[in-house]
């Protein structure tokens, strides 16, 4: 009988602790976050897109990384106000703000905030080491061309994912072309301010003078590493 006992009471200990190790296993997840470096090109010229204004300048390069819930800016879409001040006057205050909204309501990561560039000063604009996680793979980018009425170049949404199989993409490489935010009804580099109410969609000025189908900027987006987390 004592044999009996003690072995019921064995069986009892073992399925025990069977039952806790059940409970206390954590599911163990994984997300990763690739590192980029972007890099703006500039192409406008007196060639293709001239004769070009003076003090020519790309106003600074900012954008946002984000998911697929939110869309700050679109061709055939009318601008909003943050769009429509970067793309008349180079100011990203109400973008950034937009932005912010936006993190808090869990649709976008961070600003992104490049330098400007001046044509006399040189030919590009980088942006290094630029993480970007898994949850926020859509990315946003935006400068006005200046000066000019109410002209940008813009990427909406890029995906540094491949839709096929969510991998990270090592190298993107895009030809930019000049948009009309459809704020200003102003046709020249130095057209005085003309503001249309309502806006107009945002549209492509590719092929209308002052530029020709000729890109006025490139941007490439290289993959400088990933790193996974645990939780």
């Amino acid at each position: 009988m004592k044999n009996i006992i003690l072995l019921f009471l064995l069986i009892g200990t073992f399925l025990s602790c069977s039952n806790s190790d059940d409970n206390t296993n954590p599911v163990i997840t994984t997300k990763t976050i690739a590192t980029y470096n972007i890099t703006f090109t500039n192409f406008w010229n007196d060639s293709d897109h001239g004769p070009l204004p003076s003090s020519p300048h790309w106003s600074p390069l900012v954008g946002v990384n984000h998911n697929n819930q939110i869309t700050y800016l679109e061709k055939d879409s009318n601008a909003n106000q943050g769009i429509e001040d970067i793309a008349e006057d180079g100011v990203s205050t109400n973008f950034n703000n937009d932005v912010l909204t936006s993190i808090a309501n869990g649709t976008s990561e961070q600003y992104i905030a490049g330098g400007g560039l001046f044509l006399s000063n040189g030919d590009t604009i980088e942006i290094n080491d630029l993480e970007i996680s898994e949850d926020f793979p859509l990315l946003t980018l935006v400068s006005m061309i200046a000066p000019s009425p109410d002209w940008m170049v813009f990427v909406n949404g890029l995906n540094l994912r491949n839709e096929s199989n969510n991998d990270w993409k090592s190298l993107v490489n895009l030809d930019l072309f000049v948009y009309d935010s459809g704020t200003d009804s102003g046709s020249s580099y130095s057209s005085p301010n003309a503001d249309i109410t309502p806006h107009l969609p945002i549209s492509s000025l590719k092929g209308t003078s002052p530029f020709n189908d000729e890109k006025v900027a490139t941007l490439t987006i290289t993959l400088q590493s990933i790193e996974t987390l645990s939780n």
